[in-house]
């Protein structure tokens, strides 16, 4: 194999893949990036580590096809460490050597027979605005659990329809739910990792404009993001009835300033420690933030907004609150509360997205 090619969009192109490359030194072809030059000049780069796949294709000179198993976090700091110039790649049964400027080397290649074959994209076909699903999986991938004793919950769960896909998310102490407008080819549900499902986003996030693909079937779901396709194997088992969660209306909304709360809550959630929450007091001024700590201190500070509703104190982990917070979109927010044992709701400016909050019991004052 041979080709030559612009050291930036290389650099790039492998950066982009070492998504997939496995970090398990047990299976070393899992290590490498499979490199496939074409006769019609296109280098296809992929990477797996069995769970999540990406694969990426750019377009080079190339002189002799072929197929090549390299050491992928090896080559891509090679090609970044290069000078500003044109790269030439050449490998045979054994090594790769590369040439850039005054640069020379090689490399030893990895028994491309071992990296294992992948599925094609299949099923439901998605499609979706790039920017709005890259807003959208940032919205709802911080409500997943890390706990790994529940793997289901640290999975994203995508309903499709016809109108369109809601994406869920819980760690059993908030939950996420984002409705995106998409066109669907029909019906499916799915619980996509979330580190797939975030890195997807992230590759997103990076395109202007477009549109993304989603492809999912009964084991795999896959994006096609611009030139990346990224694939992943779903989670299996059943998803909680997160619907039963979400009541359908509150008494009590504060309308505020979302930076100003955001701001409160993560000062005076300093001396929340541990377990301790921060203590939210609504009333027709707006709220009242406390927390306090019997080995560091207390704070309070009062936050100005439209209270609608009984005077209500209501207590939140402060790290889930700000989260929420900074999930929704627009300046302003609501927070709606029934009382202090029931579930507070964060929203933006769009009914699009809903953030749930378990609150934290606080103790009956004595006598």
């Amino acid at each position: 194999m041979k080709f030559r090619c612009d050291r930036d969009a290389l650099s790039e192109a492998l950066q982009t893949v070492q998504r997939g490359v496995s970090s398990r030194p047990g299976i070393p072809a899992l290590t490498g990036v499979l490199i496939e030059a074409s006769a019609e000049g296109a280098l296809t780069l992929t990477t797996t580590d069995l769970e999540v796949s990406a694969r990426l294709s750019i377009d080079v000179q190339v002189s002799e096809p072929g197929i090549s198993l390299v050491p992928a976090r090896l080559l891509a700091d090679t090609v970044k460490s290069l000078s500003d110039a044109p790269v030439e790649f050449e490998s045979d049964q054994s090594q790769a050597r590369i040439r850039c400027a005054a640069y020379e080397g090689s490399l030893r290649l990895l028994p491309a027979e071992d990296f294992p074959a992948l599925q094609p994209p299949s099923g439901t076909r998605i499609v979706a605005e790039t920017p709005r699903f890259a807003e959208a999986v940032g919205q709802v991938a911080r409500a997943a659990s890390r706990d790994e004793a529940r793997p289901v919950l640290t999975g994203i769960l995508l309903e499709v329809s016809r109108e369109g896909v809601t994406m869920v998310a819980t760690d059993s102490y908030r939950l996420a739910v984002r409705d995106l407008v998409a066109t669907a080819a029909g019906e499916a549900r799915a619980i996509v990792p979330e580190r797939a499902l975030s890195e997807a986003g992230r590759a997103a996030q990076a395109v202007d404009k477009g549109e993304v693909e989603v492809f999912v079937d009964e084991s795999q779901v896959s994006f096609q993001v611009g030139p990346l396709m990224l694939t992943s194997r779903l989670i299996e088992g059943e998803f909680p009835n997160y619907r039963q969660l979400l009541p359908e209306q509150y008494e009590s909304r504060l309308t505020v300033s979302r930076q100003q709360l955001t701001d409160a809550v993560r000062r005076v959630g300093l001396l929340a420690r541990d377990t301790s929450p921060v203590r939210l007091e609504f009333n027709a001024l707006g709220v009242k933030l406390s927390s306090s700590s019997p080995d560091l201190g207390q704070a309070v500070e009062a936050v100005e907004a439209r209270y609608e509703g009984d005077d209500i104190t209501a207590a939140f982990n402060p790290n889930y609150l700000a989260d929420g917070l900074a999930a929704a979109s627009g300046e302003s927010v609501r927070l709606e509360v029934r009382d202090g044992l029931k579930p507070g709701i964060v929203r933006g400016d769009s009914d699009e997205f809903t953030y749930l909050v378990m609150p934290v019991r606080l103790p009956t004052p004595v006598g």
